[in-house]
């Protein structure tokens, strides 16, 4: 990423698009094959989100059917089994949002895309982790 936007006429073309143009219309291929490395981060959060939120839900379940033992838990209010079940995946869509919005915006900004995928990592596990933490607090 030495190149300066002066060397690389691909790259002057692509970062003058995003940076003038509120719409860009940059085909998605051009970003992908100029940041591989952002398309594999939010690739990989997609099928890892995927997949955790599938596996996260057998135990926050057996978290809300603990409620007959323990009635008191955070998580046997009505109001909170949605919310618990659902935060898995709100947090996938919410951080795969951050990435493709976020890497978009940091290229305006003449800044890495990853950024934007390390911040939609960080609130895909901000969110399971709350999950967790929310169906075992009392």
């Amino acid at each position: 990423m030495s190149a300066t936007a002066e060397g690389d006429p691909e790259r002057s073309d692509l970062a003058t698009e995003l940076t003038r143009d509120p719409r860009p219309v940059v085909h998605r291929a051009a970003l992908a094959s100029r940041y591989p490395a952002w398309g594999a981060a939010t690739m990989g959060l997609f099928v890892v989100g995927l997949v955790v939120a599938f596996v996260a839900l057998r135990p926050l379940a057996e978290s809300i059917g603990a409620c007959v033992t323990d009635p008191d838990r955070l998580v046997c209010r009505p109001r909170m089994h949605p919310v618990i079940i659902a935060l898995p995946v709100v947090s996938l869509v919410a951080g795969l949002a951050l990435s493709l919005i976020g890497g978009r915006g940091a290229l305006r900004l003449g800044g890495s895309p990853l950024i934007g995928s390390a911040l939609g990592w960080a609130v895909f596990v901000a969110g399971v982790v709350a999950a967790f933490v929310l169906s075992a607090a009392h």
